[in-house]
C-alpha cells in the first residue's frame, strides 16, 4: 500500500515537474520616479520617464499561475524646476540615479494560460513579489559637472548635526501591477505591464527630511542641500520623512518558449 502510494506520489511530482514551461524573455521600456522631487502629482510622472530594459525568466507552474524572475536596469530623474507648484520650484532641487532591480515573484492569470504548440492563448494578470535594487542619486555642480551626493550627507548625515548615518545605496521594495499577454505561435509570447515599486527608502532622491544647519556642511554639500539658496531654512522641512520614494517600469516583454524534453518514467517506478 505504502509503495503504492508513493508510485502515484512520484508520478504526479513527475508529471508537473513536465507541465513546466520555460520563457526567457527580453523587457523594453521606460522607468519613472515618485517622491519628494519635483511634480508630485500621478499624471505628471509619466511625463519624466527614462528608457528601461530587463531580462526576464518565467516558469508556469500552472494555467493560472506563473513564477516570474527579472533583472531590470532604468534610470530614474526628478525637476522642481518641472513642477507646476511655485514653492517647489523655489528649492531647485534635481536629482538623476541608474536602478538596477532584481525581483521575483508570481503573475496570477483571469483566464486559462498555456503555451501549447501553436495554440493562442492571452490573459490579464496582476503581478506581486519582492525586489532588491541599487541606486546612486546625483546632480549637476555649478559648474554643470555630475555629482555623486550620498557621500557628501547633504542632511548633514554623518556629522555631529544629525544622529543620522549615511544612507545605504541599495534597499528592498514590494513590486506588484498588471499586465496582458498572450501566447503566440509555437515559440514566441508578448506581454504588455505596468509594475510600480513601493520601496523601504526615503532617499533615491536624496531628499527626505529637514535643511541641516549648514555651518556643519563643506560649501559643496551647503549647495546641494539648498540649490535654491532659501533664507532661514535650518530645521523646515525639506522633504518629507513619513513617505518612501516609488519607481515604476512600463513596457513590453517579447519571450521565447523553452520546451522540457520529456524523460522516461524511472525502471523503479515502472508497474
Amino acid at each position: 500500500m505504502n509503495k503504492s502510494i508513493f508510485i502515484i506520489l512520484a508520478l504526479f511530482l513527475s508529471g508537473l515537474v513536465q507541465a513546466q514551461k520555460h520563457e526567457l524573455g527580453l523587457f523594453i521600456g521606460t522607468s519613472g520616479y515618485h517622491g519628494d522631487i519635483g511634480d508630485n502629482k500621478v499624471g505628471e510622472i509619466f511625463k519624466h520617464q527614462s528608457p528601461s530594459l530587463g531580462l526576464t525568466h518565467r516558469i508556469n507552474l500552472h494555467k493560472y499561475l506563473c513564477f516570474r524572475t527579472r533583472l531590470q536596469y532604468g534610470k530614474l530623474k526628478a525637476d522642481d524646476l518641472l513642477s507646476s507648484d511655485s514653492n517647489i520650484q523655489e528649492r531647485k532641487l534635481s536629482f538623476e540615479s541608474e536602478v538596477i532591480d532584481l525581483s521575483a515573484g508570481f503573475e496570477f492569470h483571469f483566464h486559462k494560460f498555456e503555451t501549447k504548440k501553436r495554440k493562442i492563448t492571452y490573459t490579464p494578470f496582476i503581478f506581486g513579489g519582492i525586489s532588491l535594487f541599487s541606486f546612486n542619486p546625483k546632480a549637476k555642480n555649478q559648474m554643470g559637472q555630475w555629482v555623486d551626493l550620498q557621500p557628501l550627507g547633504t542632511e548633514a548625515q554623518g556629522t555631529n548635526a544629525s544622529n543620522k548615518d549615511k544612507y545605504s545605496l541599495s534597499s528592498w521594495s514590494i513590486p506588484f501591477g498588471l499586465g496582458y499577454k498572450a501566447n503566440v505561435g509555437e515559440r514566441l509570447g508578448f506581454t504588455l505591464e505596468w509594475t510600480w515599486h513601493a520601496t523601504n527608502t526615503d532617499y533615491i532622491d536624496y531628499v527626505s527630511g529637514y535643511y541641516p544647519d549648514e555651518s556643519y556642511l563643506s560649501n559643496e554639500t551647503a549647495y546641494f542641500s539648498n540649490p535654491g539658496r532659501l533664507d532661514e531654512v535650518t530645521g523646515k522641512t525639506r522633504g518629507n520623512p513619513n513617505t518612501k520614494d516609488w519607481f515604476n517600469f512600463v513596457g513590453f516583454t517579447v519571450t521565447y518558449k523553452i520546451k522540457n524534453k520529456l524523460k522516461q518514467c524511472p525502471k523503479a517506478l515502472r508497474l
